[in-house]
């Protein structure tokens, strides 16, 4: 076994110690989402949110999943919670910025995810993620005037490296 696949076992054996621990399967969906085994990691991170509705890093890594298999109803019902984020919240710009991409509106995305990682001091990774998406749609602005039409993006991005259309 390669030193990733004995990383995956101890995952799924931590998993497998304690079920009920909403950390774990959310680590093991992360990975899993990483290995590009997407139904995995959202049964994985899914049931993490049902055992601790609070892991809001989590909860943006499903929308996020869910926008790479093209699922935007999905994604925005996931998302929805981390609005009761206070308004300082990095969390919260990153959702309201996805849930802009999802509609379509390309400069309001971009205003919120650049909100959102300038309030992010706790996670580089995720700030990284972010500036992607920034990276993809900022052409977009700068030939549409902020706002294009229904099929120039939506999921054309994957931060795990796979759209599904």
């Amino acid at each position: 076994m390669e030193a990733n696949d004995n990383d995956l076992a101890a995952l799924r054996r931590a998993v497998l110690d304690e079920p009920r621990n909403g950390e774990r399967r959310y680590l093991l969906g992360a990975e899993l989402a990483q290995r590009r085994d997407y139904e995995g990691a959202v049964l994985e991170m899914s049931a993490a949110l049902a055992l601790n509705p609070l892991l809001h890093v989590a909860r943006l890594q499903l929308g996020l999943l869910h926008l790479t298999m093209a699922q935007p109803h999905h994604a925005l019902a996931v998302l929805g919670p981390l609005e009761e984020l206070p308004d300082d919240a990095a969390l919260k710009h990153f959702k309201r910025g996805l849930e802009a991409l999802i509609h379509d509106n390309f400069a309001a995305c971009l205003d919120a995810l650049q909100r959102g990682i300038e309030g992010n001091r706790d996670n580089a990774a995720l700030n990284r993620d972010m500036q992607l998406i920034i990276d993809r749609v900022k052409p977009l602005t700068q030939s549409g005037g902020g706002q294009s039409d229904a099929s120039a993006v939506r999921t054309d991005f994957s931060l795990y490296g796979f759209t599904k259309h």
